[in-house]
C-alpha cells in the first residue's frame, strides 16, 4: 500500500512540475529570416527561452541546403551568439535576422 501511495505522490509531483514549465501562446514569438540576396524570407515560431542554436535548427529543417555552407546570422548589425538564449542576444518577436551565406 505505501508502494502504490508514494508513486501516486511521485506521479502528482510531477505533473505539478511539468505546469510550471508549460507556456501561454503570449510567449510564442517570431523570429524573421532574411538572406542578403533576398531569396528567403520566413518567420520561425520560438520562445525568448530557445538558444539560437535551437531556433537556427528549425531554419535548417525548411531549408536543409544551408546546411552545407558556413553562414552567419546577425540582427543590428550584431554578430549573434549561438549557444546564448533570444533573450541574452536581444532578439525580440517580429525581429529580422539577416542570413550571411559563406560558402
Amino acid at each position: 500500500m505505501y508502494l502504490k501511495e508514494n508513486e501516486i505522490n511521485q506521479m502528482k509531483l510531477k505533473i505539478k512540475n511539468n505546469k510550471t514549465n508549460l507556456f501561454s501562446l503570449d510567449d510564442v514569438m517570431i523570429i524573421n529570416f532574411v538572406s542578403t540576396d533576398h531569396s528567403i524570407n520566413k518567420g520561425i515560431k520560438c520562445l525568448e527561452t530557445d538558444t539560437f542554436a535551437e531556433v537556427e535548427e528549425k531554419f535548417y529543417q525548411i531549408y536543409d541546403e544551408f546546411r552545407d555552407t558556413n553562414n552567419t546570422f546577425t540582427i543590428n548589425g550584431r554578430t549573434i551568439l549561438r549557444f546564448k538564449n533570444l533573450k541574452d542576444n536581444n532578439i525580440r518577436d517580429e525581429d529580422s535576422v539577416i542570413l550571411f551565406k559563406n560558402e
